[in-house]
């Protein structure tokens, strides 16, 4: 038989392969892959974000232990304005930055002084951040003279008197120029001070009590009766008011108290130069007697040490003798520098006294 002739239709046509077993897993397996592709594409910017670079949060987390560590835990506890203040840096500057990473102390003399017609009510948390403020950075529970100084300073606390010896006194210090963070919380806490404008009134009313002399302030009474009404007084004043009861025993006190603070700790003396700086300025505004006996001290220059003794004995000396000397007693039991204080004083007035020269007959 003859071969069947071909249609027309597939005249021309190109032959299609049949789709064979093979070939459909291979492509299944292309499209498996291409829709893995895709997916992997659209979670492929997604991946920066579940892993960011640690370097730029490093960065500024570092500076934060550079910081002063007393001003932080100031303004943890306080959370003042002027802690906040201080340790803010200028404008444009990173935390980082090594000028505004230095101790809070610098901040601190740039303040302005203390503003007396404003005082804080007191809080165990002021009156912390405020010791912060001042404390060293090498030890944060000790003021020592340089931040002593700073404070008297913002506080409007002249150096030269006897107010830093008025304040040492009324804290309870042991050293000088140098304040303990026990011996702070204890005295500010008995005194109600957290602010430095009570601290000033505190210290500037005892030395018109006991140095000047002037008349004891009156208790301010409280006017209003609610319970959460705001005290009258700057600070707690009713040590103030004992002491006023009886200013003798009161400076008496104070003064005994300066032997103490001023002796070091493994002697029973004090050296006469020492002796003479507290004379002449806790002493010398309420018994001026004290300066002749200093000029008398320094010209002689053979006196090099004050005991408890001879320390006591001064005070009452200055309380008890005129500044005429009349009512000095040799056989007093006086020290005897006194003892030679008084006669070096008389020959002195016997060599000034006029004598009588006979007129020319």
């Amino acid at each position: 038989m003859p071969p069947k002739r071909k249609r027309a239709t597939d005249e021309g046509a190109p032959e299609v392969p049949k789709a064979t077993r093979s070939t459909r897993s291979s492509t299944r397996n292309k499209a498996a892959a291409e829709k893995d592709v895709v997916e992997s594409r659209s979670a492929g910017p997604s991946e920066p974000e579940i892993v960011p670079e640690p370097a730029p949060k490093k960065q500024r987390k570092a500076p934060a232990k550079q910081t002063s560590k007393k001003t932080a835990k100031a303004t943890a506890n306080a959370k003042t304005e002027v802690v906040n203040r201080d340790d803010a840096p200028p404008a444009g500057a990173q935390s980082g930055d090594t000028a505004t990473s230095k101790s809070t102390k610098s901040a601190v003399k740039a303040k302005p002084p203390a503003d007396l017609s404003k005082v804080e009510p007191y809080t165990p948390a002021r009156a912390t951040a405020l010791f912060a403020e001042y404390a060293d950075d090498d030890d944060e529970d000790v003021i020592g003279p340089e931040g002593f100084e700073r404070l008297c300073n913002d506080a409007n606390i002249s150096l030269e008197g006897a107010l830093p010896l008025l304040l040492a006194w009324q804290l309870g210090a042991t050293e000088m120029a140098k304040l303990k963070k026990s011996e702070w919380e204890k005295g500010t806490g008995d005194l109600r001070i957290s602010s430095l404008p009570a601290l000033s009134t505190a210290v500037q009313d005892l030395e018109n009590l006991l140095i000047i002399g002037k008349s004891p302030l009156k208790p301010v009474t409280q006017t209003s009766t609610k319970k959460n009404a705001t005290p009258t007084e700057p600070y707690n004043r009713a040590r103030y008011f004992q002491y006023a009861a009886d200013t003798k025993k009161a400076y008496s006190e104070f003064y005994m108290f300066l032997f103490v603070l001023t002796k070091p700790p493994q002697s029973r003396n004090i050296d006469m130069e020492t002796a003479c700086a507290f004379w002449g300025v806790a002493v010398a505004p309420k018994y001026p007697i004290i300066n002749d006996i200093i000029s008398f001290v320094t010209e002689k220059g053979t006196y090099k040490a004050v005991t408890k003794d001879l320390w006591s004995m001064m005070l009452e000396f200055c309380q008890t003798i005129s500044p005429n000397l009349e009512n000095y007693e040799a056989d007093g039991a006086w020290p005897t520098l006194l003892d030679d204080f008084v006669s070096s004083a008389k020959v002195g007035k016997a060599d000034d006294a006029p004598t009588d020269i006979p007129a020319d007959q």
